[in-house]
């Protein structure tokens, strides 16, 4: 009887574990304020994109989005941040394949129109969380990754 209780208590124990798996999201709202009020990440001001326009810059399906988060900088600086929340952890695999060729192609746009921006692209941030993404071309990125790890 007590191996009987014991094995049930460990199957419980796994399952609860295996329901409790899943990778938190970013919360865009704290990672935003949190880097906006860390001197030196970024090295301009920068402006919110609406989710519309997001989603068709990065070439995401709108459709999966359901919530985002991005500012980009004026035409002088290649900072951005950008967050999507997205439906599930498959469509945000997809979307962090999207914002990895956002960098790509900022890296041959900016060569000529602004080659002192490139190397911020060189160290530039995809990560996914659960089912969100998050896309960090900054300036500092030791005091970003700081933001990132708490």
């Amino acid at each position: 009887m007590k191996k009987f209780l014991s094995m049930l208590l460990s199957g419980v124990l796994i399952f609860s574990l295996a329901s409790c798996g899943g990778e938190k999201s970013f919360d865009a709202t704290a990672i935003f304020h949190d880097l906006m009020e860390t001197p030196g990440v970024f090295s301009g001001g920068l402006e919110e994109v609406d989710q519309a326009t997001a989603c068709a810059l990065y070439g995401i399906d709108e459709a999966t989005v359901t919530g985002c988060l991005v500012y980009m900088a004026n035409a002088t600086s290649a900072d951005e941040l950008a967050i999507f929340t997205l439906s599930d952890e498959d469509a945000a695999q997809t979307a962090a394949k999207q914002l990895g060729y956002r960098v790509e192609d900022q890296k041959e746009s900016l060569a000529d129109y602004l080659p002192g921006e490139t190397s911020k692209l060189e160290g530039a941030i995809v990560e996914t969380r659960g089912n969100s993404v998050l896309l960090l071309i900054c300036s500092d990125y030791d005091a970003a990754k700081a933001v990132l790890e708490k």
